[in-house]
């Protein structure tokens, strides 16, 4: 009996340590190449700040995925803005780390460092942007179907997300695409640029042997 009472707090110790995911599923609007930005509302976990450490998994509906092309390069970004119930300066301070998933929920590139800024009306806290530049592997395209989110929250109880309207997500880049039925890949146009060098360069040579020649 007293094996089992040991074994069964030790259960609801390793069950109380484990940190369960939010699941928050988002509609990336129309599909289609998209220059430089694509902002779409979102909700948020709803949490009290204790200090506690949270995990947010974001994934696209309806088959939808965004594609990273050649041209993106090291330009993409995502903004996530979550609401706050209106906590008094000075900010509060988040940290974690975050990356994107494939179609099974896999990292596509290593966990980064989030950047978070507060945002601020007068001598109040309104919310945070929490920013993810992610890294991906070398092999493009690639394929995202969502990203992950692992929080620290600040130890201010009393305050926390999910109060008031929802917030947003922003995806930024130069260039990427939101699929389906988008381009298999987008490279830089290295072709044209270098034509147009052939053409300007012959046109200088050209002159300058009419000058020469004149002369």
């Amino acid at each position: 009996m007293h094996l089992l009472r040991l074994l069964a707090l030790a259960a609801f110790l390793v069950s109380g340590s484990v940190v369960v995911a939010t699941p928050l599923c988002i509609d990336l609007g129309p599909t289609g190449v998209v220059h430089s930005s694509r902002t779409v509302d979102s909700g948020a976990p709803n949490v009290q700040f204790l200090g506690q450490n949270i995990d947010i998994d974001f994934s696209f509906q309806n088959g939808q995925f965004i594609r990273l092309f050649t041209e993106t390069k090291n330009s993409f970004q995502i903004d996530a803005f979550f609401r706050i119930n209106n906590a008094p300066l000075p900010a509060l301070n988040f940290a974690g780390s975050g990356f994107l998933t494939d179609n099974h929920g896999a990292e596509l590139g290593p966990a980064v460092t989030l950047e978070a800024f507060p945002v601020t009306h007068h001598s109040h806290q309104m919310g945070v942007d929490l920013v993810l530049r992610p890294l991906t592997s070398d092999v493009v395209p690639d394929d995202v179907f969502g990203f992950h989110l692992d929080l620290t929250l600040p130890n201010s109880p009393g305050f926390g997300f999910g109060d008031g309207p929802p917030g947003g997500v922003t995806f930024d880049g130069n260039i990427f695409g939101i699929g389906p039925g988008i381009p298999r890949d987008i490279v830089p146009d290295f072709g044209s640029t270098a034509l147009f060098l052939t053409i300007a360069l012959g046109g200088l040579i050209s002159m300058r042997a009419r000058v020469t020649s004149a002369g």
